[in-house]
């Protein structure tokens, strides 16, 4: 487990709070749960979509955030529900962040386009 700026890298799980907090042996129990139930799909989206996972600090939602557009993804995607990141619904998860993306780069090549129009 590794604490750096209000993020908590637990084995490539982060739990993201706004403000500093304690982190209770329920909460590390939690997370331990959750990497142990979900540590082969949170590691195929950190080697495959180059995706981080971030829950937050109530342990309620999971957001992502991939490693050349950051958190813009929450832009075109939704948090989502601890309860739905399931095996169940890895697939969809996966189609739609690559759609999402596809949309972010799709919005940054438009913004580069006109940025030289106006250079």
């Amino acid at each position: 487990m590794n604490i750096q700026n209000n993020n908590i890298n637990f084995t490539g799980l982060y739990l993201k709070t706004n403000k500093p907090m304690a982190i209770s042996t329920e909460r590390i129990n939690k997370m331990s749960q959750i990497l142990k139930e979900r540590g082969g799909f949170i590691n195929r989206l950190e080697k495959e979509e180059n995706t981080d996972v971030f829950i937050n600090g109530t342990l309620s939602k999971v957001s992502l955030s991939h490693e050349k557009y950051g958190t813009d993804v929450h832009k075109y995607m939704k948090p989502i529900p601890l309860k739905a990141f399931t095996a169940e619904n890895e697939e969809k998860i996966i189609k739609t962040l690559r759609e999402a993306v596809k949309k972010i780069e799709n919005d940054w090549d438009i913004c580069d386009y006109s940025a030289q129009m106006h250079a």
